[in-house]
């Protein structure tokens, strides 16, 4: 097939159309010489489309990729040191939120003490209500992280097998237990 620069629009139409008239030919059992060299045909064709197909998208893609990549580098300095700056400023609010939560802790101790004493409940709850409207002022929320305490404990069914380094180490000849290479045919388009 000669290579002909198309504009994507056309070059999809007639990927479509070989398509159509390939897979109205290719509806073959492939049971004698005849047959599988109808098949061997048709497969190159095959190639032919998807290649087609592969340089069009491509040269769509390839501009939309690097104008992508150029975009999060541009926009990555400033994201970083705004980053910085966030975590920063998160950490010493975080800091002094759980200051005045032992401030809180040990006046609210305090005040049951001095309520055993004999004092009177709007007396000790003063002191008290100045924190808590402190801790108002700072907007906090609790949320579930996962820590692993002994990852020696992990169930089975919570780790997955890192299927790459596997074979890599298979193929380097080291013994994984539990795992082997096998050999699988398939049919290659040439």
């Amino acid at each position: 097939m000669e290579t002909i620069k198309l504009n994507t629009e056309e070059a999809i139409k007639i990927a479509e159309q070989k398509a159509m008239t390939l897979a109205n030919r290719s509806r073959i059992k492939v049971n004698s010489q005849p047959t599988l060299d109808q098949a061997k045909a048709s497969l190159l064709e095959v190639k032919e489309i998807k290649k087609i197909i592969e340089e069009k998208k491509d040269s769509v893609i390839g501009p939309l990729n690097e104008a992508l990549k150029n975009t999060r580098e541009l926009f990555k300095p400033i994201e970083d040191k705004v980053e910085v700056i966030e975590s920063y400023l998160k950490g010493e609010i975080l800091k002094y939120n759980t200051k005045l939560l032992e401030e809180q802790r040990k006046r609210e101790a305090e005040a049951e003490k001095k309520i055993k004493d004999g004092a009177t409940f709007e007396e000790v709850t003063k002191s008290i209500g100045k924190v808590v409207e402190k801790l108002e002022t700072i907007p906090t929320r609790k949320i579930k992280r996962l820590k692993i305490v002994d990852e020696t404990l992990i169930p089975r069914k919570f780790l997955i097998p890192n299927e790459v380094a596997i074979k890599e180490a298979l193929l380097a000849g080291e013994k994984v237990s539990g795992c082997e290479l096998v050999e699988e045919e398939i049919i290659i388009n040439r």
